[in-house]
């Protein structure tokens, strides 16, 4: 069992007796019962949205039904309209229906559309230093790699990046640690990976390749695709609340942790740079100021959200393990190798991880001596 506690946790609980005040959730209450306001009063508070005069059109890499990801885009499609007085607004794109999602980039670049919102990754799959502002395996956890994303250089070595690929982009979104993957089998010993069919994404993905694994990039739907046609013997996807909506539960019963391919992931937004520059300061930093609000949430709210989903993951029957540390001490080795040659082979790819590195070993200080 990986949390000897889980499995007090799975226990349902007993039911309340009949007048004994059984208590209502706040979810389940109306938002006017809720706040104790009369409905009336509430319409009252809410501000007039004008309607909006400009609209800037971004296409998502996820689909808004996602939970999370799929609303970090619509959080500024509901809010810069009302931050704005109805000056600017956003129209959000689900993948495919504008334009493919690797071809985003690319059309911001040339205008045909003005944003994009993904993981960086995603962007240009086989840039690699694109990668490490995606998610680095063995990295630091979320407040180790904001620190250093906005106080310790990051944010410029990212920027810089992007804007030799002709766009401008920001931070807009992150999430804390991604399961592991879904299994069809246990995976017992570091042997166990080698001719294994696997869909990992980034960094990550290069890690199992060196154990052996025959790693394949596919989206939600291609997972639960290959699948059902018993192509595949793993997958890792995102958070266990994403994961259980997408269904790889049907398919795998064996789920694993920690996510030590992604400790953090993020997530950005490419804009046009004549949209942006034509912007003026005040929408500039709304957006900007949305976006990092977008991080505060979507870490919050995901690690607020995943026991409950673990629990009942248990109670259906999966079966939730943690890799045992003979496996995780030969993943580490095998991501060492990764940055070895990556190094070589991406002079950006160098640089980037050589300025974390050396932010890392400073905040290792600190954190030594500031924690419990």
């Amino acid at each position: 069992m990986v949390a000897p506690n889980l499995q007090d946790a799975q226990t349902p609980p007993l039911p309340t007796p009949a007048g004994a005040g059984a208590s209502t959730t706040v979810s389940e209450k109306p938002d006017a019962e809720r706040l104790a306001l009369p409905a009336s009063e509430i319409s009252q508070s809410v501000p007039k949205i004008e309607p909006v005069r400009r609209s800037l059109r971004i296409v998502s890499a996820f689909p808004a039904k996602t939970p999370i990801l799929g609303e970090l885009p619509q959080r500024l499609k509901q809010q810069l309209p009302r931050t704005t007085g109805g000056r600017l607004g956003v129209t959000v794109y689900d993948p495919g229906t504008l334009i493919n999602v690797e071809d985003s980039l690319n059309a911001v670049k040339s205008g045909t559309i003005d944003g994009a919102f993904s993981a960086p990754g995603h962007w240009a799959p086989d840039d690699s230093a694109l990668q490490l502002f995606t998610s680095v395996p063995f990295g630091p956890d979320a407040l180790e790699y904001l620190s250093w994303f906005y106080f310790g250089g990051g944010e410029s070595l990212f920027q810089e990046i992007m804007k030799s690929k002709g766009v401008h982009a920001m931070l807009c979104g992150a999430i804390p640690p991604e399961a592991s993957g879904w299994y069809r089998n246990p995976v017992r010993t570091i042997d166990d990976f080698r001719g294994l069919n696997i869909r990992a994404f980034g960094l990550g993905g290069d890690v199992l390749r060196k154990v052996g694994a025959q790693v394949r990039t596919l989206d939600a739907g291609g997972i639960l695709a290959q699948f059902e046609l018993g192509n595949l013997d793993g997958a890792e996807y995102s958070l266990p609340s994403i994961d259980a909506k997408m269904g790889f539960q049907k398919f795998a019963r064996n789920y694993y942790f920690p996510g030590w391919h992604q400790p953090v992931t993020m997530f950005a937004l490419a804009i046009n740079p004549k949209t942006w520059t034509d912007l003026s300061s005040a929408d500039q930093k709304t957006i900007e100021t949305i976006c990092g609000d977008n991080v505060r949430y979507a870490l919050t709210r995901a690690d607020a959200e995943q026991f409950e989903v673990l629990k009942d993951f248990g109670l259906s029957g999966i079966q939730v393990r943690r890799w045992p540390a003979d496996i995780l001490d030969s993943l580490k080795e095998s991501w060492k190798e990764v940055v070895r040659e990556k190094s070589v082979e991406d002079e950006n790819f160098a640089k980037v991880w050589e300025e974390l590195q050396k932010f890392r070993r400073d905040y290792a200080i600190w954190h030594e001596i500031s924690r419990l």
